[in-house]
């Protein structure tokens, strides 16, 4: 009872306390930096940290026990159901944009400051039912606090997983085109998600819904989603298929998906493929396709050698039949080399994404240095757009210490 008691109470104070509120995702729109500025991230850390445990140097000698007080009983049984973890990050720089326009040059200098923190809960009153929270606070062009995500993992009968609430949810092995229609779930917008995967010998089984949280829900106002993965010759296959809300406007059509990924000389190769039906009756002409859509990756990291490389390219086609542009074909790289220099301290990184249908594309190049403080880097990037699109090269330089932590 004790222990149920501190759970309820644990999930009404965190549910209670926390509002949520929209807030921006990183951008220096009053120093006009573009999207591209924002796509230039360091890339992750792969290095491992190994703790030392320590060794005894003298007898354990058992002492004799203290009778634990009322405080002592509710903080054991506190610290066994609940858990806090989070990660801290925070920027300051000063970053310059260069453009021209009919009136001449556009040349601005900003300084920019934003700090992060989230803030994750696990709740675990037994071994097969979880609550998980996050909370987001930010100051960032204004201070942000939202609810990041509230909902339980359940495992029924030992084999049937159960995960809904305030979350997200996502599929699918792309790593660079991870926006647009290559994501079923981009278009839905909602808040609330369930999902449901049973898996067997040869394969997982998963069903999925989202919608948003009103006091009168109806079936026709969520998105319902199907997958079958399962693997043949060492093929990793997903086949998928989701049923989009019926309340929007317009009303979204069908949709369905395949992909495959496998290993193939170190190399982790993948492609996807989705296409969304206009009319069913139509099939064999454009007129029975809203649009068809496919993307291939290749990736790969060495790390058996000083310094680490590693690279991700992917190239999408779309077949749009009644758009601006009925095929639309467009490429992103990202690569990069890691433990640098005589400290292994320094890293770099170049990213590129070019439009072919529009002619247009943005390239940029992220050096960092770690250890100049304790959690702290020393980033500098430098970032070109180019094409059609722009009447000049529009150049972006940013200089700034990154301070990140987690706890």
């Amino acid at each position: 009872m004790k222990k149920i008691s501190v759970l309820l109470l644990i999930v009404s104070l965190f549910s209670f306390s926390v509002f949520s509120q929209e807030f921006e995702a990183d951008n220096f729109a009053e120093a006009e930096i573009s999207e591209a500025e924002a796509e230039l991230e360091d890339f992750d850390d792969f290095d491992s940290i190994f703790a030392d445990a320590e060794d005894l140097d003298e007898a354990v000698v058992d002492e004799e026990k203290k009778p634990e007080t009322p405080a002592e009983i509710v903080a054991c049984a506190f610290s066994s159901l609940v858990r806090f973890s989070g990660s801290f990050s925070g920027d300051v720089g000063i970053a310059y944009v260069h453009k021209e326009d009919e009136a001449g040059d556009d040349d601005n200098v900003s300084g920019f400051f934003s700090l992060k923190n989230t803030l994750n809960m696990t709740v675990t009153p037994v071994n097969s039912f979880v609550i998980r929270g996050s909370v987001y606070t930010g100051i960032d062009n204004g201070f942000a606090l939202a609810l990041n995500s509230f909902y339980f993992d359940y495992l029924l009968l030992d084999r049937v997983y159960i995960s809904a609430g305030y979350k997200g949810v996502s599929w699918g092995n792309l790593r660079l085109f991870t926006s647009g229609h290559s994501n079923i779930f981009s278009e839905d917008g909602t808040n609330l998600a369930l999902d449901i995967k049973y898996p067997w010998s040869w394969g997982t089984l998963t069903f999925a819904a989202t919608g948003n949280n009103t006091a009168s829900a109806k079936p026709n106002q969520f998105n319902y989603y199907g997958s079958l993965e399962f693997s043949v010759f060492n093929t990793n296959i997903n086949l998928y298929a989701k049923r989009p809300a019926k309340n929007t406007d317009p009303v979204r059509n069908n949709l369905a998906g395949l992909e495959l990924k496998r290993t193939i000389f170190g190399f982790d190769t993948y492609a996807q493929g989705i296409v969304r039906f206009k009319d069913y009756k139509k099939l064999n002409s454009s007129e029975g396709y809203e649009y068809i859509v496919a993307t291939a990756g290749l990736y790969r990291l060495w790390e058996s050698f000083d310094p680490n490389v590693g690279f991700n390219i992917e190239y999408q086609y779309e077949y749009a039949p009644g758009a601006e542009h009925e095929h639309y074909n467009k490429v992103a790289f990202e690569g990069g080399l890691k433990r640098i220099g005589k400290r292994k301290n320094v890293k770099v990184g170049v990213m590129t994404n070019y439009d072919f249908t529009e002619n247009n594309g943005e390239s940029g190049v992220n050096l960092i240095v770690s250890g100049i403080l304790p959690y702290a880097d020393w980033s500098n990037k430098v970032g070109v757009q180019y094409g059609t699109k722009y009447e000049t090269p529009v150049v972006l330089v940013s200089s700034s210490l990154a301070l990140a932590l987690d706890y």
